[in-house]
């Protein structure tokens, strides 16, 4: 039994009763939150609430791989400290990488890049045809953002078409849309997801191309706590009310990084504590998987890569944090609709603009990209 039970329920009224006779000079409206999104009543619930999702789990702790020196030692030892998760970022293949790694009771994701050989491309997905878990995944939308090239983005749609048509193993193809880190406005930043996400989806329909029945949703996160609980809970509810718009019947996987911002500052305790709390804010937004990497901590020392791996694992199998704990915090759930009515009030702007790409080919980009 978990010491969460424990607590008792409050209402609203309560709460406001008890903050007025605590500070008896203030009044309610000073504990108000002031945010990008609009003023949050912390005592009140909101009169409109997100249509409630599944109870998510996070599943998987995974560590990125960028670099194929000695790269296997590194996968074996990561599994040792106890990741189940790993992700090949644009690593070419070569088949001593998986020596005596078992790969059929893991996760194995492979991130390829679209400038890459028919010849490169191949020699993954015949490779993947055996493997029961985990995913190939491409983003042919890359770069768009910062610097847009029609020749580019033809050559890139046209090798993730063949891509996409020449993984034989259907469970691993999915949808993969990583989110780049573009807008501090966390609203603007999934009107963006969501854009891309519904580009995807056209492009498969228009192309006679099968939607997988997997979608991944890469995005990072910051120190800010109560926002990226927020964020992660707006982001699964606007990819619904996508799927929802094209009838697709398909998973939503939100998968965790770390906002590379935080690796400024150098200090090491404080890496931690931010490792923590973006690890505790997968937990309770709902997310599926949290990414772990060398660079989090400037350190050869395997015992800190231990330290890392065991955070997520303690905070999810001892601390007992589920998603369903932000449930009656009135601030989260507030903010977290919020967020998910201004995201897809600025995607449905971007739609009506002719989706991502026609806005990409415009200044009009930079009023979303800052």
């Amino acid at each position: 039994m978990s010491f969460w039970s424990n607590f008792m329920n409050n209402r609203p009224n309560e709460w406001e009763k008890k903050v007025k006779n605590d500070f008896s000079d203030k009044n309610i409206s000073d504990f108000f939150w002031n945010t990008h999104y609009g003023k949050i009543n912390p005592f009140s619930k909101t009169k409109v609430a997100l249509k409630k999702t599944e109870s998510q789990h996070l599943d998987q702790i995974r560590w990125k791989f960028k670099s194929k020196r000695l790269i296997n030692k590194r996968i074996l030892s990561r599994l040792t400290d106890g990741v189940n998760s790993i992700n090949l970022k644009e690593i070419k293949f070569e088949k001593s990488i998986f020596n005596n790694v078992m790969i059929d009771i893991i996760e194995n994701h492979i991130t390829l890049n679209s400038s890459w050989s028919i010849n490169e491309i191949d020699l993954w997905t015949n490779w993947a045809s055996s493997v029961k878990t985990g995913t190939l995944r491409m983003n042919p939308f890359e770069n768009i953002f910062q610097n847009y090239n029609e020749k580019s983005l033809i050559s890139q749609l046209e090798t993730y078409t063949y891509f996409i048509n020449s993984i034989k193993n259907l469970n691993l193809k999915c949808l993969f849309v990583p989110v780049k880190k573009l807008n501090q406005n966390s609203s603007f930043e999934i009107a963006l997801l969501g854009a891309h996400l519904n580009e995807l989806i056209e492009f498969h329909k228009k192309n006679n191309i099968e939607i997988p029945k997997k979608i991944i949703i890469e995005v990072s996160l910051d120190n800010r706590y109560i926002e990226s609980v927020a964020k992660i809970i707006a982001i699964r509810s606007v990819i619904n009310k996508i799927i929802q718009v094209h009838q697709l019947d398909v998973i939503i996987q939100i998968e965790v990084s770390i906002d590379k911002m935080i690796f400024k500052e150098k200090k090491i305790d404080f890496r931690l504590m931010s490792i923590t709390n973006i690890a505790m804010c997968s937990l309770l937004g709902g997310a599926n998987s949290f990414e772990l990497s060398d660079n989090l901590i400037k350190s050869n020392d395997a015992y800190w890569r231990k330290i890392l791996v065991n955070i997520p694992l303690i905070l999810k199998e001892e601390s007992y944090l589920t998603n369903q704990m932000y449930k009656g915090a009135h601030i989260i759930e507030n903010l977290s609709l919020m967020i998910a009515q201004k995201g897809w009030e600025k995607f449905k702007e971007i739609e009506s603009q002719n989706g991502l790409i026609e806005l990409c080919k415009t200044p009009l980009i930079s009023n979303y990209v800052q």
